[in-house]
């Protein structure tokens, strides 16, 4: 099994994804990593929360597998909750 990453950059989302780790939205207008890579041959671009992509590679310097399903518990959840539910500016310039 080979992998490769050939680019991982923070940005910021101007459109919703959703986090290979967890499974969970990323919300626009949130920082998240943009991850481009090859694993066994096959290209991948994912999308991961920061907390969630600092989550997955600290559990494989600790000697976790590389390979991983999606679906796993996200880190802080408890703050991506709160963030969720905060009104976004377009929502209190609306009245919402």
């Amino acid at each position: 099994m080979g992998y490769h990453c050939f680019s991982e950059k923070l940005t910021t989302a101007k459109a919703q994804h959703r986090c290979i780790w967890c499974c969970h939205q990323i919300l626009t207008g949130s920082k998240y990593v943009r991850e481009h890579s090859v694993y066994d041959g096959h290209h991948q671009n994912f999308a991961w929360h920061e907390a969630c992509r600092a989550h997955a590679v600290a559990g494989w310097k600790d000697g976790a597998d590389e390979e991983f399903i999606s679906g796993n518990e996200m880190p802080f959840f408890a703050l991506y909750q709160l963030e969720c539910a905060a009104p976004t500016p377009s929502d209190r310039r609306e009245g919402l």
